[in-house]
């Protein structure tokens, strides 16, 4: 049975949006199925992916249609329950019903064995569908821009929470946005932020243009730029949600005929590592801002240059025998949200690229 989680907070304009858009995304091309819905009349959901939906959540909250028969795919893994203004006018008749706070979470039921995550992205106050989102929920992220007033709305979600759910437990994280480390006045909020609410608080996504220009553009931060601080953030993020969650990427089935195929990889059998070869094991390391790195033995690589436009990806799930052009520490290789990443554990030198063969 998927997770329900509800990504809001009391104040509008603070990346909502598109942390809905960009962690769902990025679990996606982990592996996972991933549902995002709508609850907001706005309709940013759509607009923010591209695409244009025949059918909206206003059909399964008001004329009785099944959920499952609204939903549309957007990407491989990643599907959508879009909104518009209709649902203006949805709130009154919820209202009235004697059901009317249960009234998403019965519509989603039915689609919850069919996802493993499905994302509700909420509006900027406590609206009777944003009720309805936080009772459907399991698990609750808020967003937060690194300034008064976005951190006040903290404040009062939690009340709201306690109130709604008898306890805050389902707050699992908090998501410091838009934060710029070269003001001292952000820097000196997000040390408050980790006072008040430590190991809530993940790290922040940074600054960067590059997010705004990508829902503009109908993309996701991995299909419009991947190299830039936004995608690297977001995928970082995301590593600490499938822990959190405990989610881990779906292993690719081998077909029979790809195992008795002629020698593909190394003199390897359909590239699977034979008896006489070692497995490739995956090492996690344990801070909260480390990168899962899946480490094998090396294998020769034909091109290398960390200089170039593209980045080093050679390569599947092995570490780089490489220095670092900074420090001349040796680089490691790390999977995150679907794409590869180069980085020195020394430095902190990173480049980034998108990993090919989506899984649907």
């Amino acid at each position: 049975m998927g997770r329900i989680v509800a990504v809001t907070n009391l104040k509008g304009g603070i990346g909502k949006t598109t942390t809905v858009v960009n962690v769902g995304a990025g679990l996606a091309l982990k592996g996972a199925r991933v549902l995002l819905v709508d609850v907001d009349a706005q309709g940013n959901l759509a607009l923010a992916l591209g695409v244009k939906p025949r059918r909206t959540l206003y059909e399964a909250l008001i004329d009785g249609a099944r959920a499952a028969d609204c939903v549309m795919s957007a990407r491989p893994n990643l599907d959508l329950l879009a909104a518009d203004e209709s649902l203006l006018s949805a709130q009154p008749t919820l209202s009235r019903r004697p059901d009317w706070s249960r009234v998403l979470d019965q519509a989603l039921q039915p689609l919850k064995r069919h996802y493993d995550f499905i994302f509700v992205d909420c509006g900027g106050s406590m609206t009777v569908l944003n009720v309805n989102a936080l009772m459907a929920a399991t698990d609750v992220l808020v967003p937060t821009t690194v300034e008064h007033l976005s951190i006040k709305g903290i404040e009062k979600l939690f009340k709201q929470v306690v109130s709604l759910k008898s306890g805050a437990t389902s707050i699992r994280v908090i998501v410091p946005t838009m934060f710029d480390p070269r003001l001292k006045q952000s820097t000196a909020l997000l040390e408050q932020l980790q006072a008040t609410y430590g190991a809530l608080i993940a790290p922040p996504i940074r600054v960067n243009v590059r997010l705004s220009e990508s829902s503009a553009a109908g993309q996701t931060i991995y299909e419009y730029d991947r190299r830039s601080r936004g995608a690297l953030d977001y995928a970082q993020l995301v590593e600490r949600l499938s822990a959190l969650w405990s989610f881990r990427q779906p292993v690719p089935t081998v077909p029979d005929s790809a195992v008795n195929a002629p020698s593909a990889i190394n003199g390897v059998a359909g590239g699977v590592p034979t008896a006489t070869q070692s497995a490739p094991a995956v090492v996690v390391p344990t801070s909260p801002s480390a990168i899962r790195a899946v480490v094998a033995p090396a294998v020769p690589i034909e091109h290398t240059d960390l200089h170039t436009e593209h980045p080093v990806v050679m390569g599947a799930g092995h570490m780089l025998q490489l220095d670092c052009p900074h420090c001349g520490h040796p680089l490691q290789r790390a999977t995150i949200a679907g794409y590869r990443v180069v980085y020195c554990s020394h430095c902190k030198y990173k480049q980034q690229e998108l990993a090919t063969g989506i899984r649907r």
